[in-house]
C-alpha cells in the first residue's frame, strides 16, 4: 500500500523540478549559441532631428509649399560619405511662400549616418516642403522642417503664411512692334511734281498780269 503524504512525495517532486530546470538551462545554452555574435553588439545609434517649429522653418526657407511625392530616386554622396542622395518628384498643390511656377518641381534629400537628415521620403504621401536652393532642385535638409501634410500643420502654415495660390507659370512678355512702311520710295520726279506745278502756275500767274499791264497802257 502506497501512502501519499508529504514525506513520501518530497524526493520525486524535487527530482522532477532539478530534471526540467536542466533541461531549461541547456536549451537557453543552446539557443544562446546560435545567436550571431554581431547580434549582441549595440548597434550605432541614428542622428535624431532635433524639433524644429513652423515660424522658424518659414524664415529659413526660399520656399514653402504643399505636394505630392509621386518618384523618388537614388544615388551616391558626391561628398564620399555614407548614406545617399534622393531625388523626389514632387507634384505642387499649394504655394505659400517663394517662386514656384511649375507643377513638378525636384526636391532633393539626402541620408547621412552621422548628422541629421530626412532620407528618402515615401511615394504617394503629401508633404509641407520647407526648402532652399534655386529649384533645380529644391533643397531640403534634416532641419528643415520638412515633414508629413496634415490639416494642424497646414492650419499653422496658413496663420504664419496666408492661404497660398496654385504654382502658375509666367507669362511672356508681348513684344511691340512698330509698323514700317515697306511700299517703293517714289521717285524724284513723283516727289518733285507738285513743286513743279506750283511753279507753273506761277509763271503762268506773271505772264497774265504783264499782259493786262501793257493792255492798261
Amino acid at each position: 500500500m502506497i501512502c501519499f503524504d508529504g514525506r513520501v512525495l518530497r524526493r520525486p517532486v524535487t527530482t522532477l523540478l532539478t530534471t526540467v530546470l536542466g533541461g531549461l538551462l541547456g536549451a537557453l545554452l543552446v539557443l544562446g549559441a546560435e545567436v550571431p555574435a554581431d547580434a549582441a553588439r549595440p548597434h550605432k545609434r541614428v542622428p535624431v532631428c532635433p524639433p524644429v517649429t513652423l515660424s522658424e522653418s518659414t524664415k529659413a526657407a526660399m520656399a514653402v509649399f504643399s505636394g505630392v511625392v509621386s518618384e523618388v530616386q537614388r544615388g551616391p554622396r558626391p561628398d564620399g560619405l555614407p548614406g545617399a542622395i534622393y531625388l523626389q518628384t514632387v507634384t505642387v498643390d499649394q504655394v505659400y511662400q517663394g517662386k514656384v511656377t511649375t507643377e513638378t518641381v525636384t526636391v532633393q534629400t539626402d541620408r547621412n549616418r552621422t548628422s541629421c537628415s530626412l532620407g528618402a521620403l515615401t511615394q504617394g504621401t503629401e508633404y509641407m516642403f520647407f526648402v532652399t536652393g534655386t529649384g533645380d532642385p529644391w533643397v531640403a535638409s534634416g532641419t528643415s522642417g520638412t515633414r508629413v501634410s496634415t490639416d494642424p500643420v497646414v492650419s499653422q502654415v496658413v496663420d504664419l503664411l496666408g492661404p497660398g495660390a496654385p504654382p502658375i507659370e509666367p507669362t511672356p512678355e508681348s513684344a511691340t512692334f512698330t509698323p514700317v512702311d515697306t511700299s517703293d520710295p517714289q521717285s524724284f520726279s513723283r516727289t518733285a511734281a507738285p513743286g513743279g506745278a506750283l511753279v507753273l502756275v506761277g509763271l503762268l500767274g506773271l505772264v497774265v498780269v504783264r499782259g493786262l499791264s501793257r493792255r492798261s497802257v
